[in-house]
């Protein structure tokens, strides 16, 4: 298969660049606006089914909107469906928070970042609706269980809870396999059957009921597409065009009914799937997961029917792709600092070992990097697993592609991933399938829960700061765990020891906080995002009659986002070798530099000394393992974390480490004062587990060198390291 791309390369003539070029440029100039629809349709049906299981006024109203909302389709897409009213509009979803979106209606367009035009009249329809949802959300029933230790953690900028606590989850990869095999039908028929029976709980009668409501409007939403499309065929002059229509007007009319018939098929189900679970809840990181897998034998098939060649496909593919740049989210103006770009965090991975063990590179998975190069858009997210078999074409074919700017593929370390999951507990097989989800997390496509990642963000940089403060935040003046009994903002630690004692002690206390704060969120979440559409493409969810959030899936693990390990880690090496073995300067002497940020000359004579200790990044043994024990000091208090669904259903229910910490290392950084490795106040934390900024010198193997040291194998819910290279260096194809 690998031989074949390289044998036969892709014949111009035979797909329609012009039309892929229109698509992109399109989808390049689009303006993100907001969109009331899904609101409004929404609102409509909890207006009139009060008093019903909200499992079913959720799915009530999914399956009102996918049977009411406008549809169309993009003139020159062979992929179709649409999750707003127009393209790149991000719905308003009521039922998780609503406050925020009327403090910002008439800022949404004067945004510096991530700027969302909205038009009198949705404005309008948003404060209409507005009375009925106030005091009614998630938002709202979060905020009335969270305690006085959260709130205060979070004023002094250790914690950070928004998006978990206005809205949905996300964080997903479905079984896209068993629908391409079985469709919509078969689901339906299990939750049918599941009816049946004698024994069934009130709630799993109201999820059985909930799921062939939601799959049943799914089937009618394609249906609608058949019609739209079979009128534009009527009206359509141009010959080739009107036959276009009439083809996706046959496959809209049945799709889904059965299993998928045709890789073009194939790949509308999976974009469909994608932009319903994005319909039903306003979490993030809906994800394609193995595409590339579970799409080659409807490829295979096709080229041995010979109604598709590699062009073909190629083409479906890029316009798949491109689709995926018509969806968007709005989020709080304060949450954007967090997730900056109009972020979808849509992964899509090719290569890697298959479950057997064998390397799983085929020619999908080339095409798959050449439809990144078309498109050379942000979404989807698009990330390349690797091993040490790995096929030197395909880790070429990902290289080139990094070469261009784009920022992808992410690269995934087969052996470090799958020890990390085995780590949990998870069994090989599945450990081999994993794929990213998000941004670096992994997890098992169709079997994981939500939120592998990103519950509490957590502040490493201030809990660090708070700590030689003797409990205080400088910035606030709260103080919550005092570390002696003095009233002064000051610890005079006498040696390394009873620092790093001080470390633990203070992120097992803030760590404490956050997975109460993770608990209140996730018990609020298991009914305000209640989701039959999403959960009952997991495996075990029909099966026990439970969403993911009730403990419907084969594995719950989730992690929090842990930010400023180098931070940390650089600066108790500072101490350690500065203060007690080379005793340069004192401890009061260092804390005085840091409140001056380094400005006055006795401060700056400080900041030269700290600025050329040992930083991580450099391959320099001696901080690289005070950073590795910084990662093993929060691995440590894992297992006495739990999640709400143990032991209510999945196999694996536990908590794991994760540096996928995105753009909040900037706001992170806003916060928190200038620290013992010479970082200057307000600025950026370091970037996920990456060296601070500046402080590689040596080269990006001594940078690889120092992250390898770290317990990777451990940290299950994904490592993030960004490189940055100049242009100039990656030019030519040599190695």
């Amino acid at each position: 298969m690998k031989e074949d791309w390289l044998i036969e390369p892709l014949q111009e003539q035979r797909f329609d660049r012009a039309r892929i070029k229109r698509l992109r440029n399109k989808m390049e100039k689009r303006k993100a606006s907001i969109c009331s629809e899904r609101a409004k349709l929404y609102t409509q049906v909890f207006q009139n089914n009060e008093g019903e299981p909200y499992i079913l006024r959720k799915a009530q109203a999914f399956a009102y909107t996918l049977t009411h909302m406008s549809i169309y389709a993009e003139e020159d897409s062979l992929i179709f469906g649409n999750m707003a009213s127009c393209n790149f509009a991000a719905p308003i979803y009521p039922e998780y928070s609503i406050q925020w979106v009327l403090d910002e209606l008439d800022s949404f367009a004067q945004r510096d970042g991530d700027v969302f035009t909205i038009s009198e009249q949705v404005k309008q329809d948003i404060k209409d609706i507005a009375p009925f949802w106030l005091s009614h959300t998630h938002e709202d029933e979060v905020n009335r269980h969270i305690s006085d230790d959260i709130r205060l953690a979070e004023k002094q900028g250790v914690l950070h809870r928004g998006g978990i606590s206005m809205s949905g989850d996300g964080h997903i990869v479905p079984d896209h396999a068993m629908v391409l095999r079985y469709g919509f039908r078969y689901f339906i028929q299990q939750a049918q059957t599941a009816l049946q029976k004698d024994d069934i709980s009130a709630s799993s009668k109201a999820y059985y009921e909930a799921v062939i409501l939601v799959l049943e409007a799914a089937l009618q939403y394609c249906k609608r597409f058949a019609i739209y499309f079979k009128e534009k065929a009527k009206t359509c002059k141009d010959i080739a065009k009107q036959m276009e229509y009439r083809e996706l007007s046959d496959m809209a009319a049945t799709m889904l009914e059965q299993g998928a018939r045709s890789f073009h098929e194939g790949c509308e189900i999976v974009y469909l799937i994608h932009i319903w679970q994005m319909i039903e809840s306003n979490g993030h990181s809906f994800c394609y997961g193995r595409f590339d897998q579970y799409m080659l034998d409807l490829y295979e098939q096709d080229i041995k029917k010979g109604i598709l060649t590699k062009e073909n496909a190629l083409e479906i593919i890029t316009h798949m792709f491109l689709m995926n740049s018509s969806c968007n989210k709005v989020r709080p103006y304060g949450h954007t600092r967090f997730s900056q770009g109009y972020p979808l965090y849509s992964n899509l991975v090719v290569g890697g070992l298959m479950p057997n063990g064998k390397d799983g590179t085929n020619t999908l998975s080339y095409l798959c990097i050449e439809a990144m190069h078309l498109c050379s858009l942000a979404e989807p997210n698009f990330s390349a697993r690797y091993h040490k078999d790995s096929p030197r074409s395909f880790v070429e074919a990902c290289a080139k592609l990094i070469r261009t700017g784009c920022g992808m593929p992410s690269m995934f370390h087969d052996e470090t991933a799958v020890a990390g999951l085995l780590s949990l507990g998870i069994p090989k097989e599945d450990a081999l399938d994993y794929c990213p989800i998000g941004c670096v997390e992994t997890g098992v496509p169709g079997k994981y829960g939500h939120r592998a990642t990103g519950m509490t963000y957590v502040n490493w940089g201030k809990v660090l700061e708070i700590m030689l403060h003797n409990g205080y935040d400088p910035a606030s003046g709260i103080r919550m765990l005092p570390y002696t009994a003095s009233e002064e903002a000051f610890v005079d630690f006498q040696n390394y020891e009873e620092l790093w004692q001080a470390w633990k002690t203070y992120l097992k206390f803030y760590s404490d906080i956050s997975v109460q704060c993770d608990a209140i969120c996730d018990a609020s979440l298991a009914v305000y995002d209640a989701d039959p559409f999403a959960s009952c493409l997991i495996q075990d969810s029909l099966k026990l009659g439970k969403t993911l959030k009730e403990g419907g899936c084969r594995y719950d693990v989730i992690s929090q986002s842990n930010i400023g390990p180098s931070v940390v880690g650089n600066s108790l090496y500072a101490i350690k070798k500065l203060v007690f073995e080379d005793k340069r300067f004192t401890m009061k002497e260092l804390l005085a530099a840091m409140h001056d940020n380094w400005q006055t000359e006795a401060s700056r004579k400080i900041h030269k000394l700290v600025k050329k200790a040992a930083k991580f990044g450099n391959d320099q043994d001696e901080v690289d393992k005070i950073v590795a024990d910084v990662f093993y000091s929060y691995l440590a208090l894992l297992s006495d974390y739990e999640t709400l669904r143990k032991g209510k259903g999945p196999k694996v229910s536990c908590y794991t480490m994760s540096t996928s910490n995105i753009t909040s290392y900037v706001p992170n950084g806003f916060v928190v004062g200038a620290t013992p490795d010479g970082r200057y106040a307000g600025t950026p934390l370091n970037e996920g587990c990456s060296p601070t900024q500046g402080s590689d010198t040596q080269g990006p193997t001594a940078v690889i060198n120092s992250v390898a040291k770290l317990p990777n194998h451990m940290v299950a819910a994904g490592q993030l390291l960004n490189m940055r290279f100049a242009p100039a260096a990656l030019q030519g194809d040599e190695i």
